[in-house]
């Protein structure tokens, strides 16, 4: 799963976000990094295959301009073209995409990208994330056979929304958003900036745990809190509910009512939250010497039952079921470990690549 962030306030976004996605990274990222920040109406984006640390020794990321931006860490992928952020056909919008289409993996699903993407192309925008494969594990094609990144889609959405709408506003880049989720309705979290609103983080959380964090006139994002400076005394910290639209701007952050058309979402009881804390617990408890990553966490085997209605693995779309927050569940769980002192990790190794490992007292 990717990690992701954002920011906006009164200080240089950069390095906070660089330091914000240094914490979370290697809980599933380090593959592919990118960055996004706005400055006197000018997007600045870098992005490289590698973690943080590939990113500042090959760009000059940590010096860019502006008090608000996004970031992203991705787990897989061996094309540059496929980190994120992607920007819109103008170049001024930018976004940073988690998820997966697991949970919508269905013909329909693909059919729709692939004429949205296709429609964008006969109109002469260009699709920076293709590419060409022999590979059939993929279906988002073009009609001239290239691949391309789902992710590039909704940024193409966004930004040509608001272009036909006359130009960026707050209330339509909640439209654009909205519009562009309810289009492609996914297990996803998607933030997105754009060079004209130089306050502004736009938020689409469909499943994705996603957390905002404000103190006097900054807001902090992150895919969890544990990635949040630990020597900031927040008011507050939320969790962000699934299916909402939200935005944030220095010091504030809104869930709007706006609400996503083409997706069920189960949401967060009391029951579901105990009983995956409960899991967490007697999964994680006295682990030192064997700590735990979170693919290790049974989510799609023994924890099926912890829903409402059973957890089927690529059926949403085609059955009506419920999309499942399973992973903001999960992060929710290690955030209170972490809250009542009993959270310890390591930074571990699986597959050959960095992975942080956990174990709880």
């Amino acid at each position: 799963m990717c990690n992701i962030a954002g920011y906006t306030g009164n200080r240089a976004a950069a390095p906070i976000l660089i330091d914000m996605l240094r914490r979370e990274q290697f809980i599933d990222g380090g593959q592919s990094t990118g960055i996004a920040t706005i400055h006197q109406g000018k997007l600045y984006t870098a992005k490289v295959l590698g973690d943080v640390d590939e990113l500042l020794r090959a760009t000059d990321a940590l010096r860019f301009p502006g008090t608000t931006g996004i970031i992203h860490s991705r787990p897989t992928g061996n094309l540059q073209s496929h980190a994120h952020p992607f920007t819109s056909e103008d170049g001024k919008c930018a976004l940073v995409l988690n998820g997966t289409l697991r949970d919508v993996n269905t013909p329909e699903f693909y059919q729709r990208s692939n004429q949205i993407m296709q429609g964008f192309v006969d109109r002469g925008f260009t699709v920076k994330s293709a590419y060409e494969s022999q590979s059939k594990k993929s279906q988002l094609a073009l009609s001239n056979g290239m691949r391309y990144h789902d992710s590039e889609v909704y940024a193409l959405m966004i930004g040509d929304m608001v272009a036909k709408a006359g130009g960026a506003t707050k209330e339509r880049m909640l439209d654009a958003m909205t519009d562009a989720i309810s289009a492609l309705p996914a297990d996803i979290v998607v933030l997105s900036v754009h060079a004209d609103l130089p306050d502004t983080v736009t938020v689409g959380d469909v499943t994705r745990p996603m957390h905002a964090g404000t103190v006097g006139e900054e807001t902090y994002l992150a895919t969890t809190p544990l990635a949040f400076p630990e020597d900031i005394a927040f008011s507050h910290i939320v969790q962000l509910p699934p299916a909402s639209i939200c935005q944030a701007t220095p010091g504030t952050f809104t869930v709007t009512g706006k609400q996503i058309d083409g997706v069920r979402v189960e949401q967060i009881d009391y029951r579901v939250a105990h009983e995956i804390y409960a899991r967490m617990e007697k999964l994680l408890k006295g682990q030192k010497d064997n700590p735990k990553s979170l693919y290790d966490v049974p989510c799609f085997e023994a924890w099926r039952d912890v829903w409402s209605e059973p957890l089927v693995d690529c059926k949403y779309a085609k059955e009506g079921g419920l999309l499942k927050p399973y992973a903001t569940v999960l992060y929710d769980a290690l955030w209170s470990f972490h809250q009542k002192g009993r959270l310890h990790s390591v930074l571990g190794e699986r597959k050959g690549k960095p992975i942080v490992k956990f174990w709880i007292d």
